[in-house]
């Protein structure tokens, strides 16, 4: 009578299985669920700062972040080719989003806007990682942006294989809004055309291989 009465406890434990363990705690929204320009700009910060300090980390060089401004700067912030239409990078005061620029992509892009902005502030953080790497080096502006937009593809390939990022949306996206920024005057002949940009982008993005994207001097090692 004995093993009869264990398998029938067995049986019953198999039906009535212990309470489950706590379930873990949801992770912290992704930045693309931040609806105001300055939580998510500040939150995508983080994840291009992480994937770079490690990358930079991996050939034996300090990464250091750049400094952030969302909204209107002081007017000698600009580059040559940054206006307030236009997001830039400057080596002293870092990555600008202006108000300008920023009410044009939400016009342009509604609700999907932060995707278009993954895109800008992953090519800035580019031309913040050329900074680091060769400071003051003196190359033709369209290898410098071709460069950027190679870099911004590493980036995105690193965040899709976290599961961060679904790089054929930011794909997309970077497509949409290099076609919007070529109606600009003096876009195309310093940045390249949108059809050139894309395939910078790509060689980045397929690869995620920052030295795919040497161009000339600027290079990853």
């Amino acid at each position: 009578m004995i093993l009869p009465l264990a398998v029938s406890m067995l049986v019953g434990c198999a039906r009535n299985p212990p309470p489950s363990a706590t379930p873990a705690p949801k992770p912290p929204p992704p930045c693309l669920s931040q609806v105001d320009d300055l939580p998510f700009a500040t939150c995508l910060l983080t994840e291009l700062d992480q994937v770079w300090t490690r990358e930079l980390r991996d050939i034996g060089r300090t990464y250091t972040a750049p400094r952030l401004t969302v909204g209107d700067g002081a007017r000698g912030d600009r580059t040559r080719d940054g206006g307030p239409d236009r997001a830039f990078y400057s080596p002293r005061s870092g990555i600008h989003l202006p108000t300008r620029y920023l009410m044009a992509v939400h016009t342009a892009y509604g609700a999907r806007a932060q995707m278009n902005l993954t895109f800008t502030m992953s090519h800035e953080i580019g031309h913040h990682i050329q900074s680091l790497l060769h400071p003051g080096i003196d190359v033709r502006v369209n290898d410098r942006e071709a460069q950027a937009d190679c870099y911004s593809g590493v980036w995105a390939h690193q965040e899709a294989a976290g599961g961060k990022l679904d790089s054929d949306q930011f794909r997309a996206a970077a497509a949409a809004e290099l076609n919007r920024l070529s109606t600009y005057p003096d876009e195309v002949a310093t940045h390249g055309d949108p059809a050139q940009r894309l395939a910078s982008l790509d060689k980045g993005l397929h690869s995620g291989d920052p030295a795919a994207c040497d161009v000339g001097p600027l290079t990853w090692r």
